[in-house]
């Protein structure tokens, strides 16, 4: 493509090998708060399963941008491979008219995706704090992404991307801040940020490339973001069940345009490369992400929060402390918020922060003895678990929250009679594997018995997909060392008939 020859940098990935880079993505990589993503671990605590698992969301992100460039090339030649095919104008063509702007946002965007995680990476999100609270200090500098942010909802790491990366644009010499529209790389970030919309004029037709662009990075069942963290995960963990054909997925994809928008399409010849994707990912889950070790230092993890929040005061965790201004040239609160996320990596995190937060909680004893068996890797022993598999599902079909929220709630309320509180974890995960399909703007091309072809949503499509899908939920009960002792096998088997009561309520099993 024409924007190649703006690739002048270089870094050598083992997963993708050499990733080029161009001069104004250099120059948000060199920032400190994209530097920062060096030592924030892609997965937070497998490491102490998997020890090669140390690798970071900094070269997860170069691996994103990297993928969805080659999405986009793709897309280009296979509109010309199959404009003769599809004739039914639904195949888009104009993919190499975009312009050199528009790619440059589309990478950035695939770059700076996950910026905006802070420590323990979506463990922080559980001490994050509500909009409000965030608002009265930042409000004036970030209007336009608190007012996509619904009231007394929690902060999410997409809102702190966004705000990161208007930091580092607003830091750059005018002359790079020409090549592009820092709006429309927001907008690919965060679908919901300002008119949702990304208008390019290609033919003398104004066209909506947004759904496109997010779909990219952001999609179900697959997207730039899914497919790089599958080979680098699976590589790093050294369990090879994440490893799938990405050439084959490149094969299936084709640009299309629907009124006046353009979406990314799978040829519903290319379900088969789809399945092939849906099942490697839902191994790497089972056998990677859920493994007992690390589910057992993230629901520890869990416990410190709750800890951490249930403040003496009865204020609550105080996670950003902001102070006013003055004239004698200290920082802004922008650039307060800055320095926390540069400050606290995983491991400062682990050992100076959360300490300082427990410190003056009801029980700081129990927050300090968890976190110091996180550090020296005592996971607390896994005493029950169980996996459920309802039948009969279908794409449509999401996790049922009603069911994980009640089960939760019994169960704990059983623990607690006979254990101290804080001393064990109920830990429910759960995995859909078309999980926000009612979200998703990709689209199936698929071909009617008139030997047309139609345009589909993946929702849509339960004919042709129905039988991939699966839903799951792993249920287990982790104790700490001193607790072990209280767990009978009576309890174990109250646990087991709450459990099969909510099960039969639930799912009629």
């Amino acid at each position: 493509m024409e924007f190649d020859k703006l690739l002048i940098g270089k870094i050598l990935d083992p997963i993708h090998g050499i990733i080029r880079l161009s001069k104004l993505e250099l120059q948000f990589v060199d920032h400190p708060l994209f530097q920062r993503l060096r030592n924030i671990k892609q997965n937070t605590f497998l490491y102490k399963v998997f020890p090669s698992a140390m690798h970071s969301r900094f070269e997860h992100s170069l691996g994103v941008m990297h993928l969805s460039y080659e999405i986009i090339k793709n897309l280009k030649l296979n509109s010309y491979r199959y404009q003769s095919k599809y004739q039914d104008g639904h195949i888009f063509k104009g993919i190499g008219n975009l312009s050199l702007a528009n790619v440059q946002e589309l990478r950035l965007a695939a770059l700076l995706h996950d910026i905006g995680h802070g420590p323990m990476s979506h463990q922080f999100d559980s001490f994050m704090c509500k909009k409000e609270e965030l608002e009265v200090h930042l409000g004036d500098e970030f209007r336009d992404v608190f007012d996509m942010i619904e009231d007394n909802s929690n902060i999410e790491h997409e809102h702190i991307s966004i705000m990161f990366v208007k930091i580092i644009y607003d830091s750059l010499d005018q002359s790079f801040r020409n090549l592009i529209s820092i709006d429309n790389v927001m907008k690919i970030i965060e679908s919901e940020y300002k008119d949702k919309k990304i208008m390019v004029t290609i033919e003398d037709n104004e066209l909506d490339v947004l759904p496109l662009f997010t779909s990219v990075i952001s999609s179900c069942p697959i997207d730039a973001d899914r497919m790089d963290y599958l080979l680098r995960d699976s590589y790093f963990s050294g369990v090879k069940c994440g490893v799938y054909d990405y050439n084959r997925l490149f094969m299936s994809i084709v640009p299309v345009i629907n009124d006046n928008q353009i979406f990314l399409a799978y040829k519903e010849s290319g379900v088969d490369s789809v399945v092939e994707f849906i099942n490697s990912r839902s191994s790497l889950f089972g056998q990677v992400y859920y493994h007992k070790t690390n589910r057992a230092f993230s629901a520890m993890l869990a416990n410190v929060c709750q800890i951490a929040k249930q403040k003496k005061s009865g204020e609550g965790l105080n996670l950003f402390t902001f102070y006013e201004p003055d004239n004698a040239n200290t920082e802004s609160k922008s650039e307060q918020l800055e320095a926390f996320y540069i400050k606290n990596s995983d491991d400062y995190f682990l050992h100076e922060q959360l300490p300082e937060f427990v410190f003056d909680s009801e029980n700081p004893d129990i927050g300090e003895s968890i976190i110091a068996d996180i550090i020296n890797r005592v996971p607390w022993s896994k005493e029950y678990e169980s996996k459920i598999y309802p039948n009969n599902t279908k794409i449509v079909d999401g996790i049922n929250k009603c069911f994980t929220s009640e089960l939760k709630e019994e169960l704990n309320c059983l623990l607690l009679s006979h254990l101290t509180p804080y001393m064990f974890a109920i830990d429910i995960m759960t995995d859909n594997a078309f999980k926000d399909i009612d979200k998703t703007e990709i689209k199936l091309l698929g071909k009617h018995f008139s030997g047309t072809y139609g345009i589909n949503k993946f929702a849509d499509c339960g004919d042709k997909l129905d039988k991939y899908q699966s839903i799951k939920y792993f249920i287990r009960v982790f104790v700490s060392d001193s607790a072990k002792s209280d767990i009978t096998p009576q309890l174990i088997e109250e646990i087991e008939q709450k459990k099969s009561e909510l099960v039969m309520k639930f799912f009629g099993e």
